[in-house]
């Protein structure tokens, strides 16, 4: 348990291993001029990205893997896989039962660290919105992109809320945050996240409330935002139709309420 983890704190990872290589290739039934690679291959539950280690030779004496994974990047239960894998079989493997292939896994070891609850938080990722063409995006702040519209999708996955690297606000939160004002910011960006949820909930033809979406899938988030209103999905685009700010009013009442 990482208790006090927030996404403000980096994860910084080293594993430390003693392996006598002459021993371990004669137990792999691979010749001595073959060469074994380790690594480390990092997931977080609640984002879609992997993250791998720069591979280093295993030499046959102590060694160290090290990995720094954004904390911005991470979230949920992080899964950690230390590896040693077969970077190359060397001349004359004769062996039926040796690794025969590159990238072939030899050793593997897991770890799991539960780094926040299972309430999910927002799933932030600072980007250039300059390297995605937005003209003055110096001046833009944030940008909520799904990465697909399919309902049954996970919305860990589904949904990202892009911050502005090219922002000076928002890269002087990310490089040196307050508490004061992050705590400020997170509050608006809470706000403003499910007003654009909201948004795509009642644009979509597909999302219907009477349907039981898997939980933590895009369709159960949009369809909990709608729920937060206590009305039917219809009745809600029809008054949002007619006064979209007293809707938007209202769903901020709620959000801060909880």
């Amino acid at each position: 348990m990482a208790e006090d983890w927030t996404y403000y704190d980096d994860i910084f990872i080293k594993c430390s291993f003693n392996l006598k290589l002459e021993d371990a290739l004669l137990r792999l039934r691979l010749p001595q001029d073959a060469r074994l690679g380790a690594v480390i291959i990092a997931r977080s539950s609640g984002t879609p990205l992997i993250t791998t280690s720069e591979v280093i030779d295993v030499r046959g004496t102590r060694q160290q893997v090290y990995l720094t994974l954004p904390g911005n990047q991470v979230a949920g239960t992080l899964a950690l896989e230390f590896q040693i894998s077969v970077l190359a079989t060397g001349h004359g493997v004769e062996s039926s039962i040796a690794p025969k292939r590159i990238g072939n896994t030899v050793f593997r070891s897991d770890r799991r660290i539960v780094l926040e609850g299972t309430a999910p938080r927002l799933p932030m990722l600072p980007v250039s919105f300059a390297e995605h063409g937005i003209a003055s995006s110096s001046a833009s702040l944030w940008w909520l992109r799904l990465t697909t519209r399919d309902l049954a999708a996970s919305a860990s996955a589904a949904i990202w809320l892009w911050l502005n690297a090219d922002n000076p606000f928002i890269s002087k939160m990310l490089e040196d945050p307050q508490p004061s004002e992050s705590d400020a910011w997170l509050r608006f960006l809470q706000v403003d996240f499910m007003r654009q949820l909201l948004r795509e909930a009642i644009s979509s033809d597909e999302l219907s409330l009477q349907t039981d979406y898997p939980e933590e899938s895009l369709g159960y988030v949009l369809s909990s935002v709608v729920r937060l209103l206590g009305e039917s999905l219809d009745q809600v685009r029809q008054r949002y139709r007619e006064d979209p700010g007293r809707v938007e009013a209202e769903l901020q009442s709620k959000v801060g309420a909880n």
